[in-house]
C-alpha cells in the first residue's frame, strides 16, 4: 500500500508545535489577512468557502459565523448549503473578530480571502516561524485541525458533520485523527452549530466506530440555532 496518504493534513497534525495556531495568528500584520486566519481558526472552513465569503456577526451576545458551503449537490443530497456556529468567545482570534465587529454599527461583516491566497500566506509564515520544519500550515491544516479536536473532545459524530458542512457523518473520517494523548482535547471552540438540512446516518459510520476506541459523548452537543436555510444579517 502506497505510503503518499500520511503526507496529508491529517497525518501532519501530530508534528506541529501544540501551540501553532495562536503563534501563527500572533506572527499577522495585514488586517485582511489576520480576519480571514480568525475566521479559519473560529470554523474550520474551506479555504474556498472563505473565498464565497463568510458572515461574521455579534447576536443575541453569541459571536455567530454564517458559511455557504463550496460542496454542495441538491441531486445527490451533497453537503450543507448553509451552516451556522456559535462559537467561544474567550478565543483570542475570537475576541479580534469581536473587537472589529464593535466598529460596525450593525454588529456584522462579511470576511472573504482568495483560497489559494490564503494557503500561500499560511505556508510562508510557517517557514519564517518554523524555518526547520517540512510540515508547513496551509488553509485545510486548520480544517483537520477542527475536525481532530472535536473527535478527541468527545463530540458527537452529528455535531462535527454539521461544523464541518457535511451531509453525511461518515465524511469527517478523512478529518483529523483522534490521538491516544488527545492534545487538541477541548481546543475547537464550537458551543453550537446548525445546518440547512439534517445530518444522514451511514452504516459505513458503525463499521467505522468498530476499529476506534469509544469516547464518552456528549449528548447535547448539536444545539438548535435557528433557521440555516438562509443566513440573515
Amino acid at each position: 500500500m502506497s505510503d503518499k496518504p500520511r503526507h496529508s493534513k491529517r497525518y501532519g497534525l501530530s508534528k506541529l508545535d501544540s501551540q501553532w495556531r495562536e503563534k501563527i495568528f500572533a506572527s499577522l500584520h495585514s488586517q485582511r489577512l489576520k480576519l480571514a486566519v480568525a475566521v479559519l481558526s473560529c470554523s474550520g472552513c474551506r479555504p474556498a468557502e472563505l473565498e464565497r465569503g463568510v458572515i461574521v456577526r455579534f447576536h443575541n451576545n453569541q459571536l455567530q459565523l454564517g458559511i455557504y458551503g463550496s460542496k454542495v449537490d441538491a441531486q445527490t443530497g451533497r453537503g450543507q448549503p448553509v451552516r451556522l456556529l456559535v462559537v467561544d468567545q474567550s478565543r483570542t482570534w475570537a475576541q479580534f473578530l469581536i473587537s472589529e465587529l464593535c466598529r460596525h454599527e450593525s454588529r456584522h461583516m462579511t470576511i472573504k480571502y482568495d483560497a489559494g491566497g490564503i494557503s500561500q500566506r499560511l505556508r510562508e509564515k510557517s517557514r519564517e516561524i518554523w524555518p526547520r520544519r517540512k510540515t508547513l500550515i496551509s488553509g485545510y491544516t486548520y480544517r483537520h485541525f477542527m475536525g481532530k479536536s472535536m473527535k478527541e473532545s468527545g463530540e458527537t459524530a452529528e455535531k462535527i458533520a454539521v461544523t464541518l458542512g457535511h451531509a453525511s457523518d461518515f465524511s469527517q473520517g478523512c478529518y483529523g485523527r483522534s490521538g491516544s494523548g488527545k492534545r487538541s482535547a477541548g481546543q475547537h471552540g464550537i458551543l453550537a452549530a446548525g445546518a440547512t438540512n439534517p445530518v444522514r446516518h451511514s452504516p459505513k459510520t458503525d463499521r467505522l466506530e468498530r476499529f476506534i476506541k469509544p469516547v464518552e459523548k456528549n449528548a447535547s452537543s448539536v444545539e438548535s440555532v435557528g433557521n440555516c436555510s438562509r443566513f440573515s444579517t
